[in-house]
């Protein structure tokens, strides 16, 4: 009985959403995290007679019976999340579009939207799990105070043992891509470019389309709880209206067996 099938694609479809809700839900505290979204597409229509406007006869709509839903595609929203204050002068949050670009210690070149860094032993600005900030930005020993502007530029008050000194230590770089929603989320929130992303375009900040950069702050997830919320309650409702069809299309079976009884 097709009913069977089509309303257990429902329930697939509708576990999958639940599922990724889940997932937005548990990273609605992560930094720079960005909700991803379901999308549905019907399956194969059969056709089940209607005219198609023979000679000498009028056209009317065709009988299909559809045969359920299946999953098209999940798709990461990056839209820019809150920005939350830390005071911590190496926090960096990105204003707009664009990626921090970091290397792995293997030399892999990955992206995250994640701007809490640190300095490592080296004096190196490297992220949580240490790997180095691109291309390569290192906090002098005997820095006071570490300013990063808009544009990316790092300067630092140096005190060299004569004197406070004003130095310029270099620029952060930025990466966006024709398609960000393309990306391979890694984990550990770091990205990785593929086919479908495109090539990274790197530049300064503020430029070229790149979004600016603030200090002292870093960007929250884009989740929003009440709509993952109320989606989660629709998503189950619509599971458990499948799972009725199928209670339905089962009776119905068991009706049509004991008529030959």
């Amino acid at each position: 009985m097709r009913a069977l099938y089509t309303a257990a694609s429902g329930m697939t479809a509708y576990q999958t959403k639940i599922d990724n809700i889940a997932n937005n839900l548990a990273n609605a505290n992560t930094t720079g995290y960005k909700k991803v979204r379901e999308h549905f597409e019907d399956l194969v229509y059969q056709s089940m007679g209607g005219r198609g406007g023979e000679e000498g006869a009028s056209a009317t709509n065709p009988l299909q019976v559809g045969s359920g839903v299946r999953l098209a595609s999940l798709t990461r929203d990056t839209r820019n999340g809150d920005a939350t204050a830390t005071g911590n002068p190496f926090d960096v949050m990105i204003n707009g579009p664009g990626f921090f670009v970091v290397e792995s210690p293997s030399g892999e070149e990955l992206y995250t939207r994640d701007g809490a860094f640190v300095p490592d032993a080296e004096g190196n600005l490297v992220t949580a799990a240490g790997y180095r900030v691109a291309p390569g930005l290192q906090v002098p020993e005997g820095t006071q105070e570490l300013v990063i502007g808009p544009d990316g530029t790092v300067t630092a008050k140096v005190d060299t043992g004569s004197g406070i000194e004003d130095t310029v230590l270099g620029q952060f770089e930025l990466a966006r891509f024709p398609n960000p929603g393309g990306l391979n989320a890694e984990g550990g929130n770091y990205f990785r470019a593929t086919l479908a992303s495109g090539e990274a375009q790197r530049g300064a900040p503020g430029e070229d389309a790149m979004g600016s950069l603030q200090q002292g702050a870093l960007e929250a997830s884009n989740v929003d709880v009440a709509e993952e919320l109320v989606g989660m309650i629709t998503a189950q409702r619509s599971y458990e209206l499948s799972s009725k069809v199928i209670q339905a299309a089962d009776e119905m079976m068991s009706t049509a067996v004991n008529l030959r009884r």
